[in-house]
């Protein structure tokens, strides 16, 4: 015999996956629950193909950007910085 207690817990908990299931139907390839976002306002991002190596003419000189320095700087300096440390690591076997 099923006790009126568990009955009653059952019924809810059917009926609250039924609402759940029927009230938000998701598509069976979707694992994102938010919502799908386009690419950015910031216009065009392609650049058509010009035929030379990074868009840099032979004979022109290339300017570097602003962050280039700072990055190349900061991934060389981070690597040394490294190989010191590990160098001088403690001998623990």
């Amino acid at each position: 015999m099923i006790r009126p207690t568990a009955l009653r817990a059952a019924t809810r908990a059917v009926a609250r996956t039924t609402t759940t299931t029927t009230a938000a139907p998701r598509s069976a390839a979707s694992f994102s629950t938010s919502a799908k976002r386009s690419g950015g306002g910031h216009g065009p991002v392609y650049d058509p193909p010009s035929g030379w190596l990074f868009g840099v003419k032979p004979g022109e000189k290339y300017q570097n950007e602003g962050w280039e320095n700072i990055f190349f700087y900061g991934f060389c300096g981070s690597l040394a910085v490294f190989a010191v440390a590990y160098a001088w690591k403690p001998d623990t076997s």
